[in-house]
């Protein structure tokens, strides 16, 4: 009985099949094709093998890869990853451009000194300079540091050529009572009188108003290339903080308000990244 039934298989397998192609009209034969059952089934697993090397190479040489959908889930992810990482880094930079504003006004306000930022600055130095590190530089490291101090010369002459090609509108004409005098005296004072506009020296944006007892009403200004103007002791402040003014536009009055200011004048200073500037190198104040 087994037996019959290997024999069965066997035959099946033998038995061929005849694939016939003719006019359906004439019924004339075109083509006749004999194939076993064995041939078959090679053929069909050829078929599938030859279908999944070329799908291989399509999917994995060919930008139709691409579209596969764990591809697009990769890209995704780095762009996610990429994306996060710029808004990263955005944050901490706009941290430290608030925290440049905070030190700047605390400083331009007298809540601190000017001298104690550079203060600090030295008890740094000196901490580093008294651990003992060692300072031996590679070849590649020298050269670095070179290159690094090669750019902080250009950029140094670049902010020097525009400070020196800087023009500025007068906010007040006078004279000039008190000169620049750093840390005691950041900026000038000028007599002019009472009611005369206070006008922007450059086009910027109002970064800060206040009264305080000591100036007064102040008004700060914030201009490009990280410029910053302060007008003190005015009588009244015609603008508002984050509003447009432009060069030589009217932002407050001149007055006599607070205690360090024994007559109508204007307190004005200008400040840039690298610390107060002397106006009087920018400025005529109509002199």
């Amino acid at each position: 009985m087994s037996k019959n039934k290997k024999d069965k298989k066997k035959n099946w397998f033998k038995q061929s099949t005849r694939i016939v192609g003719m006019d359906p009209v004439t019924f004339e034969e075109w083509w006749r094709v004999k194939i076993t059952r064995v041939q078959m089934i090679s053929v069909i697993a050829l078929v599938f093998i030859l279908f999944f090397i070329l799908s291989y190479v399509l999917f994995s040489y060919t930008p139709v890869g691409n579209m596969l959908p764990e591809n697009v889930l990769d890209r995704s992810k780095a762009q996610l990853e990429q994306q996060m990482d710029d808004i990263d880094k955005l944050n901490k930079k706009i941290s430290s451009q608030d925290q440049y504003i905070k030190n700047l006004q605390q400083v331009i306000l007298g809540e601190i000194p000017i001298d104690s930022i550079y203060s600090q600055e030295n008890i740094q130095n000196e901490n580093i300079n008294s651990a003992k590190l060692d300072t031996t530089l590679s070849d590649a490291e020298r050269a670095l540091s070179d290159q690094i101090k090669s750019n902080e010369e250009e950029l140094n002459q670049e902010k020097a050529d525009l400070f020196k090609n800087l023009f500025l509108f007068d906010p007040v004409t006078g004279e000039i009572s008190r000169e620049f005098r750093v840390p005691n005296h950041p900026g000038v004072d000028v007599v002019t009188s009472k009611n005369e506009q206070i006008k922007a020296c450059l086009d910027g944006i109002v970064l800060h108003t206040s009264y305080d007892d000591k100036d007064g009403y102040t008004v700060i200004l914030s201009h490009q290339n990280e410029i910053v103007s302060v007008y003190k002791h005015a009588q009244k402040i015609l603008v508002e903080v984050g509003q447009k003014v432009a060069a030589g536009g009217a932002i407050a009055i001149v007055g006599n308000t607070g205690e360090r200011s024994t007559g109508p004048h204007l307190h004005f200073e200008l400040w840039s990244d690298m610390g107060p500037l002397d106006p009087l190198d920018y400025l005529s104040f109509g002199q």
